[in-house]
C-alpha cells in the first residue's frame, strides 16, 4: 500500500504554488465581479466543465490511456470534494464581504496546514518555520486589517474555505508520487464537478430561486439565468484558469513539504492589492505597505531556511 508520499523539491513546490495563485486571483476577480447577477453554481458547473475536458485531453495527449489509471481513488476524491467546499465557501464568503477582508480570513488556512502536517503527517516543523509562519500571518493581518463583522455568515463561510483548504493541501501528502499530478487533477477536478452538479440537485430541489437579502445566501440560491456572450465567453476562461491553477496547486503540494510551501499562500495578497489597484482602484494605506514587507521578509526568510536545511545535509 502507497505511504505518505516523501518528495521534498521546495522550488518547484514554491513556484507552481505562486504561480497557481496568480491564476486563481484572476479568477476571484471575475467571479466577485459576477456575484450580483449569477449563481455561484452556475459559474462553478460552466467552469468544471470547460477545465475536465481541457485537462482530460492534456492527460490523454501527455500520459495516453495510463494517465487515467489511478492508485488511491478515494483520497484524490476526497481531496477534491475538500477542494470544492473550500472554493464554494471563500466564493460565497466574497459576495458579501470586501475582497481584502475575505482574503484576510482565509489567511488563516496556512496557519491550519502547518498545524496539520506536523499533527496528521508528523513532517517536521522546526521553531524557525513556526516563527516565520506566524510572521507571515502578522504581515498580513497589518497589510489588509480586520473588521469582521462575526455574526455575518459570511465570516463563518470564509473560516470553513481556510479549514477545508487546509486539509485538501496536507490531504496531497498522502497521495502516492505513482500518481502523476496531471491524473491528480483530472480526478481532483472531477470530483469538484460532480460536488457542484449535486449541490446544484440539491439547491433545485429544495430552496432554488427563495428571495434572501444576504449576499451570500443570494449569490448559492440565484436562480440561474442566460449570460450575454461575453459573459459566457468569460466564465469559459474560468475553465482555462482552473486547469492551469488546479494543476499548480497539486504539484505544489505532491512536490515539497506541507509546511515549505504553505508560507508562500501568502503571495496571492500580492495580486490582490495589484488588482485592486487596478480594478477598483485602491491604493495601498501605508500598513499596507509595512504589512507586505513583512509578509515577503518572512517568505525570503523562510525560502532560505529551507535552502540551508537541504545543504547541511547534501
Amino acid at each position: 500500500m502507497p505511504g505518505i508520499n516523501q518528495e521534498n523539491r521546495p522550488f518547484v513546490g514554491i513556484l507552481a504554488l505562486v504561480i497557481g495563485l496568480f491564476v486563481f486571483s484572476l479568477q476571484d476577480v471575475i467571479i466577485k465581479l459576477f456575484s450580483k447577477e449569477y449563481s455561484i453554481l452556475q459559474i462553478v458547473i460552466v467552469r468544471s466543465v470547460i477545465a475536465l475536458t481541457l485537462i482530460g485531453i492534456i492527460v490523454a495527449i501527455r500520459l495516453g490511456r495510463s494517465g487515467f489509471r489511478v492508485y488511491q481513488p478515494f483520497k484524490i476524491i476526497l481531496k477534491g470534494i475538500l477542494g470544492f467546499l473550500s472554493y464554494l465557501a471563500f466564493y460565497l464568503s466574497i459576495a458579501a464581504l470586501p475582497l481584502i477582508d475575505a482574503v484576510t480570513i482565509a489567511f488563516t488556512a496556512p496557519i491550519i496546514v502547518v498545524v496539520f502536517s506536523s499533527v496528521l503527517i508528523g513532517e517536521p516543523v522546526g521553531l524557525r518555520r513556526w516563527l516565520t509562519t506566524l510572521t507571515g500571518f502578522g504581515g498580513v493581518l497589518i497589510a489588509v486589517g480586520f473588521e469582521g463583522r462575526l455574526a455575518n455568515i459570511a465570516i463563518a463561510l470564509a473560516f470553513l474555505a481556510a479549514l477545508t483548504y487546509a486539509l485538501n493541501s496536507v490531504m496531497a501528502r498522502y497521495i502516492s508520487s505513482e500518481d502523476s499530478p496531471w491524473t491528480v487533477t483530472f480526478y481532483f477536478t472531477l470530483a469538484h464537478s460532480a460536488g457542484g452538479f449535486i449541490t446544484y440537485l440539491i439547491v433545485l430541489a429544495t430552496v432554488s430561486g427563495q428571495a434572501v437579502e444576504h449576499p451570500s445566501l443570494a449569490f448559492l440560491l440565484r436562480d440561474w439565468v442566460r449570460p450575454d456572450p461575453t459573459d459566457l465567453a468569460i466564465m469559459a476562461s474560468l475553465g482555462v484558469i482552473a486547469t492551469i491553477g488546479f494543476f499548480c496547486l497539486n504539484k505544489a503540494y505532491l512536490s515539497a513539504r506541507a509546511a515549505t510551501v504553505a508560507p508562500f499562500e501568502y503571495s496571492y495578497i500580492i495580486w490582490a492589492a495589484l488588482f485592486g489597484y487596478l480594478i477598483w482602484g485602491e491604493i495601498p494605506a501605508i500598513m499596507t505597505i509595512i504589512g507586505l514587507a513583512i509578509l515577503i521578509g518572512s517568505n525570503i526568510f523562510a525560502l532560505r531556511t529551507e535552502v540551508r536545511s537541504m545543504r547541511s545535509k547534501t
